[in-house]
């Protein structure tokens, strides 16, 4: 017997909506469905109330506490920044969080002890993790490349600007915090070696950092190599982000979310995987997952507060 979709309070809007969650959400209508929309903008949460059959909520707080909400999804934090999160997590609904906040990382610390003890799924969007490229990786290293040993990750310069959605005056005169490629990049290198780096390098220029993790083996050395490019690292697709990496039996290299090209056995092959499920509809069926009580690892507050201090001030 189908299981009825689990409703969602969504709570700001942005580039990500229309972009990215608006048509994930539209192939997952059998999974989750939208009830509830609140945005610092009336206009913008009556468009997207229209857009999905849901209600305007007049407030954050009047949207949390809908019965009928029984998750939520935070895309744009707007004014409250950071303090939106605590007071969410106080809701004790599940919660994906697909906004860029400026939480320090005792306050991470001290939600992800808040969740951790009322058994609440407060789930970071890292979406790098779940990109078609990122999940075939993880398949080729159980089976034909080994262990990751290096990593080199070229930064497009197109990835570090932001195209802010609100103006000024919906985050209280300040500019809204852009996403942060570097932060994503890190937590992506956390997933990919399994590991938090005992070493944290800052290049002497400010344009990218090195992370060594700990070795597995005698003599072995595990690092990833983050730069900020000033010119694109894939020329004719400029958009794009590069990553390089070493394994124990081969090579991988990455080319925007979809595209990987791998070496072993001496042989290379080259896969475009446009056919899979996008990283945003991997990262919103993980999260209806946790909803309805699936036990599938997902991003936690911690991970994302060992990213923020891989790139806090030394």
């Amino acid at each position: 017997m189908a299981t009825a979709p689990v409703n969602l309070g969504l709570i700001g809007l942005g580039p990500s909506w229309e972009s990215r969650f608006r048509p994930a959400l539209a192939k997952l209508a059998s999974k989750l469905r939208v009830v509830a929309v609140y945005d610092n903008v009336v206009s913008r949460a009556e468009q997207a109330a229209r857009e999905t059959g849901a209600r305007v909520a007049g407030g954050v707080a009047m949207l949390a506490d809908r019965a009928d909400v029984q998750a939520l999804l935070l895309l744009d934090a707007g004014w409250q920044g950071s303090a939106v999160l605590r007071f969410l997590s106080e809701r004790h609904k599940p919660l994906l969080l697909a906004a860029p906040l400026d939480a320090p990382p005792l306050e991470l610390q001290q939600l992800h002890e808040h969740a951790i003890s009322h058994g609440l799924t407060i789930m970071p969007a890292f979406p790098r993790r779940s990109t078609p490229a990122c999940n075939r990786l993880q398949e080729l290293l159980a089976t034909q490349l080994g262990r990751p040993l290096r990593a080199e990750i070229a930064i497009s310069p197109a990835s570090l600007h932001a195209v802010p959605f609100a103006t000024d005056a919906d985050f209280g005169g300040h500019a809204p915090p852009p996403p942060d490629p570097l932060l994503e990049w890190i937590d992506w290198c956390h997933y990919l070696f399994r590991a938090v780096p005992q070493q944290v390098t800052r290049r002497a220029d400010g344009q990218g950092l090195r992370l060594d993790f700990p070795p597995l083996a005698p003599n072995e050395t595990r690092f990833a190599e983050l730069s900020l490019c000033p010119t694109a690292p894939i020329a004719d697709q400029p958009t794009l982000d590069e990553v390089r990496l070493h394994c124990e039996r081969g090579d991988a290299r990455l080319l925007g979310p979809t595209a990987i090209e791998w070496t072993a056995n001496s042989s290379t092959l080259s896969e475009e995987l446009t056919a899979e499920r996008t990283e945003t509809e991997v990262l919103l069926d993980h999260f209806c997952r946790r909803v309805v009580g699936g036990l599938i690892p997902v991003p936690t507050l911690e991970d994302l507060r060992q990213a923020k201090l891989a790139i806090a001030p030394a």
